[in-house]
């Protein structure tokens, strides 16, 4: 069976409050098509010498149809999105073409000078909850609201409501961000990090109650052993993504109940991947929180890992996040790897080159008679501004 998330789409609830009304989710109009992953160079570091996506630097073609409200359900008994179909001119008996929009972006990694800016922006508003987050994820809406999919990852814990919060090193952090992040247009958000175990096994536990009311699909942390062992799948205008996520460890806290964190191994991975496909999915994204902070390059570790996930068939895309920078895309073994993804929103500007900026990868999956495969990749770079009086919007744009 496959994990249904029940809430999406239902009221969510911010500080007690319930705020539908305020915090409506983003709409999502139908998807383009892109034929070809588009501008690519030549890189003789990639592994097998496979091309390397050149950003655009330009948001998601999309189609100029009337959108429709529907969030993405983690159910293959249910379609929510709009898709593009078309059948070959030349063959009126040829299979149709479906395609669907997947966006993907890095860590959401709330710092104490976030969750104080967002708690301005709250006290500006008159809003009745301590933290409004949206006005920084406001530039970004229009992109991440454009895909049929659009999945974050949440790599700070949420503390109890009403905190105490903390920072770096040991996260827990506002709970307002999870409804933010959906009325940002997001519909799911991978939760395996080495900030995972923060705030304990109940840490987890709430983080994903969080989600849950936001109407968040999650995958990569769990509340017990048949959570985690039950595949997840979103089911995307009838095309269902199996989707997998790891982190490579926990920062050395111990995890108090080891299925409820998912460690990186590449043959359980493989097996994982497995019985997604087993269990119905036309297709398997695999997101690994990897490599080292605030290197550019991919590590020796994730470069062997690629190459072993990508003699799969059945591992479709492998996408990764923690390096806080940005890191390349390249085909290994014929698949694309986005190796970083870069922050989403952080606060690491006296900490590295580069900590302020993230992209947001918009893949193209198509259906054919031969299956689902990937046939489009387009990269928009994102910027963290930092704004007088210590606000903080991120922008599409170097």
């Amino acid at each position: 069976m496959t994990r249904v998330w029940a809430g999406i789409g239902a009221a969510v609830v911010l500080a007690g409050l319930p705020i539908a009304a305020s915090l409506p989710r983003a709409p999502h109009p139908p998807a383009a098509v892109y034929v070809d992953a588009g501008p690519a160079t030549r890189d003789p570091a990639s592994p097998d010498g496979q091309p390397v996506a050149t950003p655009t630097g330009s948001s998601v073609a999309k189609s100029t149809g009337s959108p429709t409200a529907s969030p993405i359900a983690a159910s293959v008994s249910s379609s929510v999105s709009s898709s593009v179909s078309s059948s070959p001119t030349s063959s009126p008996t040829a299979e149709p073409v479906q395609s669907v929009t997947i966006a993907l972006t890095g860590d959401v990694l709330i710092h104490d000078t976030v969750w104080q800016a967002a708690h301005r922006a709250a006290l500006r508003a008159h809003e009745h909850t301590a933290f409004d987050f949206r006005p920084m994820l406001a530039p970004i809406r229009p992109i991440i609201s454009g895909a049929d999919l659009a999945i974050c990852h949440l790599e700070t814990p949420v503390a109890e409501r009403g905190g105490p919060y903390s920072s770096y090193p040991v996260f827990g952090v506002p709970e307002e961000i999870a409804p933010a992040l959906a009325w940002t247009g997001y519909d799911a958000c991978s939760t395996a990090s080495n900030h995972s175990v923060d705030q304990g096994y109940d840490g987890v536990v709430r983080t994903l109650d969080v989600l849950d009311r936001a109407g968040l699909a999650h995958t990569g942390t769990y509340r017990s052993p048949a959570e985690a062992g039950t595949p997840a799948i979103l089911d995307v205008a009838g095309v269902r993504v199996g989707w997998l996520s790891y982190t490579f460890g926990t920062n050395g806290i111990p995890v108090e109940k080891p299925w409820s964190v998912n460690r990186i191994d590449p043959d359980r991975i493989l097996r994982d991947a497995r019985a997604a496909r087993e269990q119905g999915a036309d297709a398997v994204l695999v997101a690994l929180h990897w490599g080292d902070e605030y290197s550019h390059d991919p590590s020796a570790y994730q470069l062997d890992v690629a190459r072993r996930l990508t003699q799969s068939p059945d591992i479709t895309l492998v996408y990764g996040h923690h390096a806080h920078v940005t890191q390349p895309s390249r085909r290994v073994n014929g698949t694309w790897v986005v190796y970083g993804l870069g922050n989403l929103i952080a606060d690491q500007h006296d900490v590295a080159p580069g900590t302020m900026d993230g992209r947001v990868v918009t893949i193209t999956l198509t259906r054919s008679a031969t299956g689902v495969t990937v046939t489009g990749l387009e990269s928009t770079p994102t910027h963290i501004d930092v704004l007088p009086g210590g606000d903080f919007r991120v922008r599409p744009g170097s």
